[in-house]
């Protein structure tokens, strides 16, 4: 109960994110937002992917909707959308991610008139046909997302970036709003602190080719052989044995560490012990890993992409690929103590106004309509 008044039913529709992955680690910002949201709506999650055994959910409901046969799955989720919607009459229904989560979202929002939301949050907003990435690339799935999107009685997207790339997909919609998803900045703490004399880097990822880990090194390389400089590497992936033969082909083996995945709520002390966040994604979403590092007051030097692309005052931010500019404006950078501070200053009041409860009570403001 809410000031006297039952909760008004919500129904997600995500995925996955929610007690997935091998260390049913999931996607840990999600999750938080979802329960922040339901302390004042009633949430059902509806999640496209199984919840591993024994893990624990409190404050929402979540249904798995799972089947290896995606035409089963969609019709499992008819049937337990259509259950659960007798029983608590949703008032409105967000589909993260376009698809499958938004086209379903805005269909079940026509079939009840009922209000659909649509999130669009990375994959489903570019097309990578060299890496065999991003939903646009699929002549078919491209036009499923833009009548989606056309559809939705309201879209949201993490970054201007991303409905930039909408936008030359063919998207004409101008009501698109742009919610980051912020963090706990009690959990990302802000440090100030002078840059170690072997300037300690950062790169948070997983091993994958959209993350381009190529650059990565290519640009370390050039740092490290001006400067002392040592590089931690967080995450895990398919990629894991190419990155480590291209660190032992550029002799980089003594300046590079790899750890696997680490728990999230530890992620905090490696941002504390970094000077410099190195990220080389080909694309993103928004990268949660830039909006840690700019709360924990580590500069974010990467490729022109996400909340980088959006931000361009408190990151520095070079085209995708180009390890040799992003080289060069790191050592600027870190003769810069001027520069320094201002970007740590901007970044800081950026991720102190854009938290974890901001984007739940913009998002709370879409289902109060």
């Amino acid at each position: 109960m809410k000031n006297g008044h039952t909760k008004k039913n919500i129904a997600l529709i995500i995925p996955g994110g929610i007690g997935t992955g091998r260390t049913s680690i999931g996607i840990p910002v999600l999750e938080r937002i979802i329960k922040l949201l339901a302390l004042e709506f009633d949430i059902t999650v509806f999640q496209l992917f199984p919840v591993n055994d024994g893990y624990s959910i409190q404050g929402f409901e979540v249904i798995p909707v799972y089947s290896t046969y995606p035409v089963l799955k969609i019709i499992k989720f008819f049937y337990v959308f259509i259950q659960s919607n007798r029983q608590k009459q949703f008032k409105a229904v967000h589909g993260f991610w376009v698809m499958p989560s938004g086209f379903l979202a805005v269909l079940m929002g026509k079939v009840y008139k009922i209000k659909s939301i649509v999130s669009v949050l990375g994959g489903d907003a570019i097309a990578l046909p060299e890496i065999h990435y991003g939903q646009l690339r699929n002549p078919l799935y491209k036009k499923f997302i833009l009548w989606t999107l056309r559809h939705a009685h309201e879209v949201n997207a993490l970054t201007e970036y991303l409905i930039n790339n909408l936008e030359k997909a063919g998207l004409r919609r101008k009501d698109i709003k742009t919610i980051p998803w912020g963090i706990d900045t009690e959990l990302f703490t802000y440090q100030e602190r002078p840059l170690e004399e072997t300037v300690q880097f950062l790169h948070v990822a997983n091993l994958h080719p959209v993350k381009d880990q190529v650059t990565l090194l290519r640009t370390f390389k050039i740092i490290s052989d001006k400067l002392p400089a040592h590089l931690t590497i967080i995450g895990e992936g398919d990629l894991r044995e190419n990155v480590i033969l291209l660190i032992e082909e550029l002799h980089l083996k003594k300046n590079v560490t790899i750890l696997g995945l680490i728990p999230y709520e530890q992620l905090s002390g490696f941002y504390h012990q970094a000077d410099i966040l190195l990220h080389t994604s080909l694309s993103e979403g928004q990268s949660e890993v830039v909006t840690e590092a700019m709360s924990c007051g580590v500069l974010v030097c990467g490729t022109n992409v996400g909340l980088i692309h959006d931000l361009p005052e408190c990151c520095i931010a070079v085209p995708v690929k180009d390890y040799k500019l992003l080289a060069s404006e790191c050592i600027r950078l870190i003769g810069d103590p001027k520069r320094i501070k201002m970007l740590r200053d901007q970044a800081h009041r950026w991720t102190a106004e854009h938290t974890i409860a901001w984007t739940t009570e913009r998002i709370k403001e879409l289902y109060r309509c």
